[in-house]
């Protein structure tokens, strides 16, 4: 393991994600400057998941094909000072710019890290790409509370914080990543040709394993509207029907998305000692009270809902990552983009829904929505196989030692 390019790929994943984790407390400022609608602070939301997520298999596709690797440092670089311009911009149509560009430089920045955070690794790539998710995952969970404290104290040029951390993350980005991976063939980013002799799975099993993979991206797009839904109303409940101060309402939102880092690490273990699709169902059954707990209870309640919530929230992505590449593990890229791009970035549309639920009833019947959720995630996930690798393997000649071994790695033990 190339533990100095890894831990510069996780800094720089800290400093990519910060700022987009910052957005659920600058709502309440968005908000209050240009007199916004639940809906009108969903679109930003959606928007922002747009072009950050949703583009991101169009830059991995360009990637496999030529060397983009310079697009990281500038990635890293226009998603700091996009969001920065936010908070000085006096036009909401020149927000929306910035919001896009900010997005376009997380999107730009991804698939280039996971492939060399994955080649650093070497053998262990498991433990190597858990490194640098958490980095972005501290980030996101970082940025509320960070800006909302900057922005209490300094005001809006308070949140100028965030384009140093970007513009070292790229210098460090082009002195030690770029010509480390210039040095890096590119054969060995290719999937491996089936060995001769191998039977192709039938289309029957090919056709199990597409209707699997609809039902796991079905999983991820819910919980995605759970965990942004709830990320991103929690600075808005707390400021605008509780009267608290913002900053209070940005800590609680870093809570829930800090929970997440620890949540990745605990649900890969869970994963690998129980099974994926265990883990899945009891991330679900575990989210209702706690999320219930955030806008409902009081004195130190909300903190704790927010702890587990976020952790039980959070946990699932990466087993249902790994989940996804184990249905179809000769196309890694295609369901890694699915999982990453599309389900995640569904998040927003969630958000612009509940936005005109709240409009329309109230904050708090939203998040009571919220809290609900899981139990539709929890009915798909019920339908999941117990045993991904059965889905595509052909027939029952298979040795009760590959079919082992493929359990363990794809579905329940």
């Amino acid at each position: 393991m190339n533990r100095r390019v890894l831990g510069t790929l996780s800094y720089a994943h800290f400093a990519t994600d910060l700022p987009q984790g910052a957005i659920p407390a600058l709502l309440p400022v968005f908000q209050a400057q240009y007199h916004l609608s639940y809906v009108q602070l969903g679109f930003i939301v959606l928007l922002s998941n747009v072009s950050s997520s949703v583009i991101q298999p169009a830059f991995g596709i360009i990637s496999d094909r030529i060397s983009i690797t310079w697009m990281m440092p500038v990635g890293t670089l226009l998603a700091g000072v996009g969001m920065m311009m936010t908070v000085v911009t006096h036009s909401y149509a020149v927000l929306i710019v910035m919001i896009f560009i900010a997005g376009v430089g997380v999107a730009a920045f991804h698939p280039e890290g996971y492939k060399y955070a994955a080649l650093s690794s070497q053998e262990r790539r498991a433990t190597g790409m858990s490194y640098f998710s958490v980095g972005g995952n501290v980030g996101i969970g970082l940025g509320p509370a960070a800006v909302s404290i900057a922005v209490a104290t300094w005001g809006a040029l308070g949140f100028s914080y965030i384009v140093p951390i970007s513009i070292t993350a790229a210098i460090v980005l082009w002195r030690i990543v770029i010509p480390w991976a210039a040095a890096q063939p590119r054969v060995q980013f290719r999937v491996p040709a089936p060995s001769a002799g191998r039977v192709s799975a039938p289309p029957p099993i090919a056709r199990a394993a597409a209707a699997a993979l609809v039902l796991l991206i079905g999983f991820v797009v819910l919980r995605s509207w759970v965990s942004t839904g709830t990320s991103n109303f929690i600075p808005l409940y707390f400021t605008s029907v509780r009267h608290m101060s913002p900053t209070y309402g940005g800590i609680i939102a870093s809570v829930f998305l800090g929970a997440g880092a620890v949540g990745t690490l605990l649900g890969g273990i869970a994963a690998d000692r129980w099974g994926h699709r265990r883990t899945l169902i009891a991330s679900m059954v575990i989210l209702p009270p706690f999320l219930w707990l955030i806008p409902h209870a009081t004195g130190v309640w909300p903190i704790i809902g927010s702890v587990i919530g976020g952790m039980a929230a959070v946990s699932s992505f990466a087993v249902a990552m790994v989940m996804a590449q184990s249905l179809i593990p000769h196309r890694i890229g295609l369901t890694s983009g699915l999982i990453i791009g599309f389900a995640v970035g569904t998040g927003g549309i969630g958000a612009t829904a509940l936005g005109a639920i709240a409009d329309r009833w109230g904050v708090i019947s939203a998040m009571n929505l919220t809290a609900l959720l899981p139990v539709a995630a929890l009915a798909v996930a019920l339908f999941l196989p117990k045993d991904s690798a059965s889905l595509r393997n052909p027939g029952r000649g298979a040795s009760r030692t590959s079919m082992g071994a493929e359990s363990r790695a794809g579905g329940d033990a």
